[in-house]
């Protein structure tokens, strides 16, 4: 093979994109990663000040009435501000940095933790479903007054901004953790709208309205709860999140590269791991070849819009890899 010259090399090196800085691709994600850290810790501890404000608003005007219902309602707030602590108990797990036995981050941690707050959810119902059980069978009715409407429906103001702006953070973020805290203070909104109607009820003559109301807010929580399980459930059994045919056009729009199979990518809090096969000129030399995978990478990154871990393994565009049907299984 004849020798090249420098001009000749960087001709070479120009016609693919440059390759991406690998230090500093893993800078920007960590500092993403901190940045969007610190967004979630804020986001929680001010959710937790206003839960905390409502809690007490409750259980002071509901121990001062007498009034059962808001009263109990007031310590189900209370249950959505230990469900914040929790919350920011696995945010400050999750933030600790890869170890050699967790190389890929502590970031599931968030998502356990979002399987606690279901577990709280929980609770509540079981609170909510004695209660009405207890009230039925005593037939004791709350007392109304005009002043429990207008604490309850203030309260309730709060809950729905609360849980409106957090599910919208959680969202941008990328945090299973918030949307499920939102989806807990979503069960708020319907405990108050079922203590605003049984009093409502109860003021009309129909005592027992009150925990017919509840049973019918429990359903509601456990279908919240069931969601959130769900949705940790995608994460932690490392469901894909990306359709693989938008990332094999991405790849395939990349100059050097023949084809493209078991692409496999899984979400992780904030971030996406993508791995993929591609297959090149079996006559390229090493150098060539990774400028291509890095190449390759860097389109990933910026078709997902989104931190992205991305594993490129390099094959030789040949019958044996060049296969139509591209399986899942990564030894193949």
């Amino acid at each position: 093979m004849l020798e090249q010259t420098p001009e000749q090399l960087h001709q070479r090196r120009a016609a693919v994109q440059p390759p991406r800085d690998e230090h500093r691709q893993r800078r920007d994600v960590a500092s993403a990663r901190d940045s969007r850290r610190r967004q979630v810790q804020r986001i929680l501890i001010i959710i937790l000040v206003l839960n905390l404000a409502v809690a007490a608003a409750k259980v002071f005007f509901g121990m001062a009435t007498g009034s059962l219902a808001i009263t109990a309602d007031g310590f189900h707030s209370l249950l959505d501000g230990a469900s914040n602590v929790v919350a920011l108990v696995g945010i400050i797990v999750a933030a600790r940095p890869p170890d050699p036995n967790h190389p890929y981050g502590h970031h599931h941690y968030e998502t356990l933790t979002s399987l606690g707050i279901a577990a709280l959810m929980l609770l509540t119902l079981y609170g909510i479903i004695q209660g009405a059980w207890a009230r039925l069978g005593s037939g004791q009715a709350p007392e109304v007054s005009a002043a429990s409407f207008a604490i309850m429906l203030v309260t309730l103001a709060v809950n729905l901004g609360v849980t409106t702006w957090e599910r919208r953070e959680g969202r941008r973020l990328g945090s299973n953790l918030l949307v499920a805290d939102a989806r807990h203070t979503l069960s708020d909104v319907f405990v108050s709208l079922s203590v605003l109607a049984s009093l409502a009820l109860v003021a009309l003559g129909i005592p027992a309205a009150d925990a017919a109301v509840s049973l019918l807010i429990a359903g509601a929580i456990a279908w919240a709860a069931w969601s959130i399980v769900r949705d940790a459930s995608h994460v932690l059994t490392d469901a894909t999140t990306v359709d693989t045919e938008r990332l094999e056009n991405a790849v395939l729009s990349v100059e050097g590269v023949r084809g493209t199979h078991n692409i496999r990518s899984r979400d992780g809090e904030g971030q996406i791991w993508v791995d993929l096969h591609i297959q090149v000129d079996p006559t390229l030399d090493v150098e060539r070849a990774h400028e291509i995978a890095s190449t390759v990478a860097a389109r990933v990154e910026q078709e997902l819009d989104d931190p992205a871990d991305v594993t490129v393994h390099v094959e030789p565009a040949d019958a044996r890899h060049l296969r139509s049907v591209r399986g899942h299984n990564p030894g193949r």
